[in-house]
């Protein structure tokens, strides 16, 4: 195809196209259809947003909770010192503690829920102090949450899902 006859044909889509555009080119609205009112969007939350809700409330849902990235050091000793474990074998800690958005726990807020021996609640405590977290995750944004924590040993660790087997 010749480039004058690009030209042409370019020429002619050009004044049809105007015509169509001049003519109004569709059909007209009917005047006795009333549109739609819609609510204007929720603006999107900030993660300042975020933040300002999840210290108002540690306990917010959260797309993603806190997580240890491991358990180094380790938050009991390998072997329990005497009289840490009761009569029946059993010992259990349960800990909660603010992971802040940098993954550190802030330990001013560290709470023991329930401890079995102080001697538990002392390594624990040493150990947590050591740890990294991933952050909460919330809306894409990291917020500080707390952190729940338990071990529990002997009998009652079989049914317990935070059982530390010894």
């Amino acid at each position: 195809m010749s480039l004058v006859m690009s030209f042409r044909i370019a020429g002619a889509c050009a004044v049809v196209l105007s015509a169509v555009v001049a003519c109004g080119g569709g059909p007209k609205a009917d005047p006795s259809v009333k549109a739609a009112r819609m609510a204007p969007p929720d603006p999107a939350v900030t993660c300042a947003e975020w933040v300002r809700r999840a210290v108002a409330d540690p306990e917010i849902a959260v797309e993603r909770v806190p997580a240890p990235v491991a358990l180094d050091p380790p938050p009991l000793p390998k072997r329990l010192p005497k009289g840490v474990v009761d009569k029946s074998g059993r010992a259990e800690v349960r800990i909660r503690v603010l992971v802040d958005t940098l993954g550190a726990p802030d330990m001013t807020t560290f709470t023991v829920v329930k401890s079995t021996h102080p001697t538990l609640t002392k390594s624990v405590r040493a150990a947590v102090a050591k740890w990294k977290f991933t952050p909460a995750e919330i809306g894409g944004c990291k917020v500080p949450r707390d952190y729940n924590w338990a071990a529990v040993t002997g009998p009652a660790a079989a049914s317990s899902p935070t059982s530390v087997k010894r």
